[in-house]
């Protein structure tokens, strides 16, 4: 009876430790996800989350500071003029100076300077490419 009872509490530890991974993998891997105007919207509310913003890059805002290696740019609402400005620690992704670009920034806000800082950034590509006009594919 002692051996099987050890079986038994061996069994129940090591599903409970498994439930306990798999509750924290959807607690750290589940966040909230917003354009501009809604995250802007919903501060200072949800400074201290971490969460997913989506917009485009002002392309004329975008600096890299290689010794710091540092990237901030302002980022604009898909559908309108809100802003939000984006400090990410880090190489920066090849696409992100190119005009239009869209842009899906995780992390979180700091209200000492109001910026978003991004601990990944995500470039979208875009749906369909076309050639350029007298070129070939």
């Amino acid at each position: 009876m002692k051996g099987r009872t050890k079986v038994t509490l061996v069994m129940l530890l090591m599903a409970g430790a498994f439930i306990y991974l798999i509750f924290i993998g959807i607690k750290e891997g589940s966040m909230f996800y917003f354009e501009v105007a809604e995250y802007n919207a919903k501060l200072p509310s949800i400074a201290t989350e971490r969460v997913r913003v989506n917009g485009s890059v002002v392309w004329n805002t975008v600096n890299y500071d290689t010794k710091l290696r540092r990237l901030t740019f302002t980022m604009k609402d898909t559908k309108g003029p809100e802003k939000l400005q984006i400090e990410y620690m880090g190489a920066p992704p090849d696409l992100v100076e190119q005009e239009g670009v869209t842009v899906v920034a995780e992390g979180s806000y700091r209200s000492t300077d109001n910026v978003f800082v991004s601990s990944k950034l995500l470039i979208k590509c875009p749906s369909k490419y076309e050639r350029k006009e007298g070129g070939k594919v």
